[in-house]
């Protein structure tokens, strides 16, 4: 009893092909064309994605010109807001303001302060043979 396990040699084999076998140039080849195909899936899917980014960027495009002019016109509105309100927002500040409030009242009711004079200027002129006191026959 030896405590080594039993050696025995492995048997060569034949070189007799068997059917189904492939030799080492067919698996070359196969590794090639299979290498091949890979290859040519890879470029055909690129070449897709490709197009459609293509495509996609040539509908963008207006888009964005379109938008852009769109953003010129609101920001141009937004402008003239903004100076509208600087304008409302002095005048709501002059509104308030206590040496101001005569001035304010005659502006919108037309009052006049009882320490002034109202004086209206009168551009009629009376036409030839026309008494300047009769202003009844002007026809204007």
């Amino acid at each position: 009893m030896n405590a080594l396990p039993d050696f025995q040699p492995q048997r060569r084999r034949s070189p007799v092909r068997r059917p189904g076998r492939q030799t080492q140039p067919q698996r070359a080849s196969r590794h090639h064309r299979v290498i091949a195909a890979e290859t040519c899936l890879r470029l055909g899917v690129n070449l897709g994605l490709s197009a459609i980014a293509i495509s996609t960027l040539v509908y963008l495009v207006p888009y964005r010109t379109a938008q852009s002019l769109k953003l010129k016109e609101v920001q141009g509105e937004v402008a003239q807001a903004e100076s509208r309100v600087a304008h409302l927002q002095a005048e709501f500040g002059r509104s308030f303001d206590s040496n101001q409030v005569k001035s304010i009242l005659q502006e919108q009711t037309h009052m006049v302060d009882p320490s002034q004079r109202v004086v209206v200027f009168d551009d009629r002129i009376p036409m030839d043979g026309e008494k300047p006191g009769n202003m009844a026959n002007l026809s204007r």
